[in-house]
């Protein structure tokens, strides 16, 4: 009974002092404050409120409640946390070892089916390095492998336990141009047709469930692929399409147009060719900055500037790395926007590509992506320019609570910071 008691007492102290931590106001003072509005206004400075897991005040000379919780920012850099727009964090652990790699399936029956959550590790040692580089929420799918379609990928927050899940399935994964054709018979004219098919296949199921299920035809997908496709095949869900060429991009948006799509181009290589029809059909983008090789044949018209080309025509541009920046070094993101500046894109646009526009790419533009009154609190406070290599965060909040920035690379510093000779081993020492 003592015991019990005890623990009771316990976990009202610790409910209590959550309870405060999340009433308390925090104020973070004296910061050069990016992104106070959709526009990227900066803020010099500035000053940021915060209680209750959000922003309540935002400008300068504001009134500190006497009670607050001060941070001098030290005219550093503030800004909202930065949003990974494709990864497979959580799904992929260690990329060569199968067990722990569940970015991608081999199971040629089941594609569009496929969830996220099912692989999702809540404790993946990459949650914590990707916040210390300054990330905040991240999109996590799983692959196309061998067929047109990944599944279902989610918004998830940087940090572990499955209550990190924001949004489950917020997007279906799909892929068109080369290696779409590699998949369906060697063609795009067979990776098209397979793909219209596809989307009729799941308004068919739509229609009638029943008579789908019935029909037994063949080369149709199976009803579990039928059904979780139709969300995304009536444009009510985001597709996100991995595609290179102009002239397969042009084929997306004609799709597009006849079914009424939620689209946002993957990759998009040479998007800057055709940045007038995208920008026209409101269609975004997500590109890694970084891509100036031609590495096949679709993706001939490689350029470094093709973030400024895209913005400077309209298009609303993202920033990923499908290559080793894509899960465990996604906290790279920032050197991507960095290097968009250094190569014609106005800084505010590229700022705006690592927060505000994932957000809104997923439908979380009215919570999450700039320093506004009413949003949740991601905030990271930088020691220089956050799109400069030598910058680090310094503190990062979420949902107004402080983020250890602790993590596995900075644990292996500690340990073999000392290389001396000692009574134990490198592995056993400072802990």
């Amino acid at each position: 009974m003592f015991l019990k008691t005890l623990l009771s007492a316990a976990a009202a102290l610790t409910l209590g002092a959550a309870a405060f931590a999340q009433t308390n106001t925090v104020a973070i003072t004296n910061g050069e404050l990016h992104m106070t509005s959709a526009d990227g206004d900066v803020v010099m400075d500035g000053t940021i409120l915060i209680r209750g897991g959000r922003i309540v005040g935002v400008g300068q000379d504001l009134d500190v409640p006497d009670s607050a919780e001060v941070i001098d920012a030290g005219g550093m850099p503030v800004t909202p946390g930065f949003f990974v727009s494709m990864s497979a964090i959580g799904l992929n652990e260690i990329g060569a070892v199968r067990e722990a790699n569940d970015q991608g399936t081999d199971n040629m029956a089941l594609s569009a089916a496929l969830d996220a959550r099912d692989g999702y590790n809540a404790d993946s040692s990459v949650i914590d390095v990707t916040r210390a580089g300054g990330i905040t929420r991240a999109y996590t799918t799983p692959s196309a492998g061998g067929t047109l379609f990944g599944g279902c990928g989610m918004v998830i927050s940087m940090e572990r336990g499955f209550d990190a899940i924001v949004e489950p399935c917020a997007a279906q994964v799909a892929t068109l141009g080369e290696s779409a054709a590699g998949q369906t018979g060697g063609s795009r004219q067979g990776a098209m047709a397979t793909f219209r098919r596809a989307l009729e296949d799941a308004i068919a199921y739509d229609d009638d469930p029943e008579a789908y299920a019935a029909s037994g035809a063949e080369n149709r997908l199976s009803v579990e692929d039928a059904s979780a496709l139709v969300p995304a095949a009536m444009g009510d869900q985001l597709m996100m399409i991995s595609v290179h060429g102009a002239s397969d991009i042009r084929r997306v948006l004609e799709l597009v147009e006849r079914y009424d799509l939620d689209v946002v181009l993957v990759g998009a290589t040479e998007a800057w060719r055709v940045a007038d029809e995208l920008a026209e059909a409101e269609v975004p983008v997500l590109i890694n900055p970084l891509a100036n090789l031609p590495q096949s044949f679709e993706r001939m018209g490689a350029t470094l500037t093709a973030a400024q080309k895209l913005s400077d025509a309209g298009v609303t541009v993202a920033f990923y790395d499908a290559g080793i920046g894509y899960t465990h070094n996604a906290r790279l993101l920032p050197q991507l926007a960095g290097n968009a500046v250094a190569n014609g894109m106005d800084y505010a646009a590229a700022m705006r590509a690592v927060t505000l526009t994932p957000a809104e790419m997923f439908g979380l533009g009215r919570s999450l992506g700039t320093l506004e009154r009413g949003k949740l609190a991601d905030v990271v406070i930088w020691d220089g320019d956050p799109f400069e290599v030598t910058s680090r965060p310094s503190r990062v909040f979420i949902e107004g609570e402080e983020k250890s920035l602790e993590n596995r690379q900075s644990r292996l510093e500690e340990r073999y910071k000392d290389l001396s000779r000692g009574d134990k081993p490198f592995q056993y020492r400072n802990r």
